[in-house]
């Protein structure tokens, strides 16, 4: 029998309570190939390699292998590389694949590792079952669709052709990975119900497929459903990239929902919604959201600019529908999040910050996540031409997972290709819109701010714009200043970025042995200097509001609904007006003017954070969606009593 490994490194995401993803699209390939007769008699399933474990325990791993075959992404595509000359050294008669995102599909990857014998373009299944069936019988691959080979030196590429199949067999329910699944890890599952996209980012490289959507049966989710919870998997991340754009869709949450009463898993399934079905998609976040499979609804923008929207072949709803779902979820205790993309071809710094403020001006107060623009092999935008129609210059920054172990390190580094700037936006107005985004995101977001910008934005006519501004003006121009402190550490990182030197997630001092995402760190070093920065502002913005009393008592109020590190027990804020009730129905899309009123808040804590790293993890990593920093937030069911 002759060897077939499959090689796919995950991250290892935690501390103590570490965990890792099912190597799915290894699976995907390895049982499509095994659902084969002549592979079957001829080839073992050999084994999987899926974390990035020492390249010398790997490579004790691959015993006398016949095919190595690599899925290769933007976290693994250096191991792959280190592994795949290691492998091909010891033995030389191996055939080494790659395929996956990572791969271009030109000749570049033979060039950076000739260890390389052939690379599959696009969807692997059919490719690499014909291709390990021409290795079995000694054929050259010629007629293999969406391949590379070398062969007498010389480089050879065959007809791509989108495939149309949605009946492959599962990596679950064929036992592909019984040899792993025993084994003494914490694993999460993808679960993928249907494969394909109809829309066409520039920034993604799935549009550049052109693949029409395809499910899978009915009956193949379902039983892979039965086998997540059987096997007490906790969470699972749906990897269609448009989940409710189906009407099946439905039924399939349902059929989650009710696997979880039964079974108790999985716990968490998290998913990617789609962008044009609202309605329909708000009835399944709200299932979801109900038994606590999925607390918060993604509403993305990527950006808010008509040029880069037009740029990126992208359409948003109007920001008047988003202002009113933003209403609808808040009055049924949805958390939603949306996302921006900083970097994109068009954007310039008042586009992006003032975007990222409209998004709060239109109800987005408790989740906005920014990413980094990362040129992707296989999208649009990675095309030279358009790199060059839009001045796109990238760095190789290091890359690091965010909330994945920072000692851990590995052998080999990986990197990203991270926009740093663009004719549009300059690098030194990109370190600041970063540091921007991470103080909306840590002030507003997640909540050391909120309460009193609410009451800026709406009792003293400011824009959330003006009231983020100032405090950025602050921090950038008093450098003795609490808030300076901050600000330039992020720059700083920021900065660093930019040169490659650190990537979009970092370990911090005091934060323990894990990389955290810039805006969580700003949060963080906040709130260890909470008491000078509220003087610092409220100083600051009491400068421009006659409303000297209720400044005071705002600030009075978010300072007493911030948690803090070693507080716990039962909690009880009060206050001469109703704070609570005010910022609520804000977030509900109905306001109303602030109302002098006795209020007492009063919340029971039983979760304290001894420690900064403890806080870090369990308000700001597992509670951000729940809006855990904030005592007025639902998950510690306040009680409010209005003495007047």
């Amino acid at each position: 029998m002759k060897n077939v490994y499959f090689v796919q490194a995950n991250n290892v995401y935690g501390n103590e309570r570490r965990s890792v993803y099912i190597p799915y699209a290894s699976g995907c390939i390895a049982a499509y190939a095994f659902d084969n007769d002549k592979i079957k008699e001829s080839c073992s399933l050999a084994g999987f390699v899926y974390t990035h474990m020492p390249l010398a325990e790997a490579l004790d791993f691959v015993s006398n292998p016949f095919v190595v075959a690599f899925s290769c992404s933007v976290w693994n595509y250096e191991y792959n590389k280190a592994l795949a000359s290691a492998i091909k050294e010891k033995y030389p008669e191996c055939a080494v694949i790659f395929g996956g995102h990572n791969v271009l599909r030109d000749f570049e990857t033979f060039e950076e590792c000739p260890a390389v014998d052939y690379l599959i373009y696009r969807e692997g299944e059919e490719a690499f079952r014909a291709l390990l069936l021409c290795l079995l019988e000694g054929k050259s691959p010629e007629t293999v669709e969406n391949l590379a080979f070398k062969k007498d030196g010389k480089y050879f590429k065959t007809e791509e052709k989108a495939f149309c199949l949605s009946e492959y067999p599962s990596p679950y329910l064929t036992g592909v990975f019984d040899s792993i699944i025993s084994q003494d890890v914490n694993f999460s599952a993808i679960l993928e119900t249907n494969r394909g996209c109809p829309f066409k980012c520039s920034f993604c490289d799935w549009g550049t497929l052109g693949s029409r959507i395809r499910p899978f049966p009915m009956e193949r989710i379902q039983a892979e459903i039965d086998w997540i919870a059987a096997h007490s998997i906790e969470y699972v991340y749906c990897a269609d990239g448009n989940f409710g754009i189906l009407d099946r869709d439905e039924e399939i949450a349902e059929y989650i929902i009710e696997t979880k009463r039964k079974t108790g898993f999985p716990k968490n399934f998290r998913v990617c919604f789609t962008k044009n079905r609202t309605d329909f998609v708000k009835k399944i976040c709200m299932r979801f959201n109900k038994y606590g499979l999925d607390k918060a609804q993604t509403l993305s923008f990527q950006s808010l600019s008509p040029v880069v929207l037009e740029n990126i072949g992208r359409k948003n709803i109007s920001l008047e529908h988003f202002h009113t779902l933003m209403a609808e979820y808040s009055r049924c205790g949805i958390s939603t999040s949306s996302e921006l993309i900083l970097g994109l071809a068009g954007e310039t710094k008042e586009s992006f910050t003032k975007g990222i403020c409209n998004l709060l001006e239109y109800g987005q107060h408790k989740a906005i996540q920014v990413y980094t623009c990362d040129l992707l092999p296989n999208s649009e935008m990675g095309a030279p031409e358009y790199v060059e129609k839009f001045g796109i210059e990238t760095v190789k920054a290091p890359f690091s997972q965010a909330h994945c172990s920072a000692l851990e390190k590995h052998e080999v580094q990986e990197y990203n290709t991270a926009v740093i700037k663009t004719d549009s936006l300059s690098s030194e107005e990109w370190i600041e819109c970063v540091a921007f985004a991470c103080l909306v995101q840590a002030f507003h977001n997640i909540g050391f701010f909120r309460a009193v910008a609410l009451w800026l934005r709406n009792e003293c006519g400011m824009s959330y714009f003006d009231i983020y501004s100032k405090i950025a003006n602050l921090s950038k121009q008093n450098e003795n200043s609490a808030c300076s402190k901050v600000y330039r550490l992020i720059s700083d990182f920021a900065s660093g970025m930019s040169r490659g030197e650190n990537g979009w997630a970092v370990p911090c001092e005091g934060l323990g042995d894990i990389c955290w995402q810039f805006d969580e760190i700003y949060f963080m070093k906040t709130l260890e200097i909470a008491d000078e920065i509220f003087s610092e502002l409220e100083t600051a913005f009491s400068q421009i509001s006659d409303k000297a009393d209720e400044l005071r008592a705002v600030f009075g109020y978010q300072r007493a609904i911030l948690k803090r590190t070693g507080q716990g027990g039962k909690i009880a804020v009060e206050s001469d007006y109703d704070f609570y009730n005010y910022c609520k129905r804000i977030y509900e899309g109905r306001y109303a003017p602030l109302e002098k009123k006795k209020m007492l808040l009063t919340v029971t804590d039983n979760n304290v954070s001894e420690t900064l790293f403890d806080y870090a993890c369990s308000v700001v990593w597992y509670g951000r969606n729940q809006a855990a920093a904030l005592y007025s937030s639902d998950c510690y069911s306040p009680e409010i009593l209005i003495k007047d």
